[in-house]
């Protein structure tokens, strides 16, 4: 069986220089400059912090956020940030990564002492401006009709179609399902979803924001996470969910000790009260489950050969573990720009059998 699994390098080879970091976020700030944004969804203020984390880029890479590093996956990331960037250099807005502004985010509010609400709440802005950037007013799902027809054979001779793209172009042209890692801006977050578990539940986590539908993207599944290991945790989340509250409701319905535990449950505490509701409104409703929107198991699964193409090596660890792990997979065939991406490839799957394509010989196949 023959998978694919595609990143940005396939929007920018149709999409063009729109979708490169550095336009995503120049395009974010020149929207909020030119009052072409939602303001009632993010502020103008978005832009103006994201010049600010600018400013902190050198600091980080010169250590003077290292005591302000608390959890183990953030100081991996850290120590990765800086590895990609040179300390002697000035960087530009549009020249870091808009993921590693995320960390920035994490580090500055860490040296601040924000806690959430504050936190989350700047956090879910910041968010929305970059996505909302990523969109481009929709152009972002049109890229697909410049596909050549050798690129969409290429396509429909894969049994099994990964991405970590947000859009839905291969979608478009596919035969088949396209699995979205890291969420689609055409699936709705369970977090906006009137019939979730989550909101069946009487608290209303959401403040009683609504989904404006004028804009719907913006409350989409779209992962945006500075490392890796966060968009695993995100991605597993749903599942980790259902196997615990199945876990409760069998104790519920089979040990009599622990159906008392579950009523003698402490109502003062709320996430105490909440969870003795969901286990409640679980029994009630056996079938009832938190939606499991990122379908990154199935790379665990498949078998045979794995082409990726438009993706760096040095990006999403988290997936390339999931296929360095799966002994199922025995070929991959990598398509690499430059040397430089040859040689990572060679090291990220050394105890896989690797072929190395230049994806420019590829590109210039498909449109011969």
């Amino acid at each position: 069986m023959k998978s694919a699994l595609i990143g940005n390098g396939v929007a920018i080879q149709f999409g063009g220089t729109a979708y490169l970091n550095g336009s995503i976020i120049q395009r974010a700030i020149n929207n909020v400059r030119l009052g072409n944004f939602p303001a009632h969804l993010y502020p103008k203020e978005c832009a103006d912090f994201v010049k600010q984390l600018q400013r902190e880029h050198r600091k980080a890479l010169n250590g003077e956020y290292d005591q302000y590093v608390f959890t183990t996956y953030d100081r991996a990331s850290l120590t990765d940030f800086k590895a990609r960037y040179e300390t002697g250099r000035e960087y530009d807005i549009a020249d870091i990564g808009f993921e590693d502004y995320f960390l920035l985010f994490e580090l500055t509010h860490n040296k601040l002492g924000i806690q959430n609400p504050e936190r989350f709440n700047s956090r879910s802005v910041l968010r929305r401006m970059i996505l909302d950037s990523v969109f481009n007013g929709g152009e972002i799902e049109t890229y697909h009709e410049s596909f050549p027809p050798r690129f969409i054979d290429w396509l429909h001779n894969h049994g099994y179609l990964f991405t970590t793209n947000y859009d839905s172009n291969i979608d478009a042209v596919s035969n088949s399902e396209v699995c979205h890692l890291h969420g689609s801006f055409q699936v709705l977050s369970e977090l906006y979803n009137p019939n979730s578990f989550r909101n069946q539940l009487e608290e209303d986590l959401l403040d009683g924001e609504k989904m404006d539908e004028n804009y719907p993207h913006l409350y989409s599944t779209c992962l945006v996470s500075y490392v890796g290991d966060l968009k695993s945790y995100s991605m597993d989340e749903a599942a980790r969910a259902n196997r615990a509250m199945q876990k409760f409701v069998d104790g519920y319905n089979n040990d009599p000790n622990i159906k008392k535990q579950i009523e003698e449950m402490d109502e003062s505490n709320v996430l105490v009260k909440r969870l003795k509701e969901a286990i409640h409104l679980k029994l009630e409703n056996p079938d009832l489950k938190h939606g499991e929107q990122y379908p990154h198991d199935r790379l665990k699964h498949i078998t045979g050969q794995l082409s990726i193409l438009g993706l760096s090596p040095n990006n999403d660890g988290h997936l390339f573990t999931q296929i360095h792990e799966n002994y199922k997979i025995d070929e991959i065939v990598f398509y690499y720009f430059g040397d430089i991406e040859a040689a990572d490839a060679i090291r990220r799957f050394e105890k896989k059998k690797l072929i190395l394509k230049d994806v420019r010989e590829f590109w210039a196949e498909m449109t011969a």
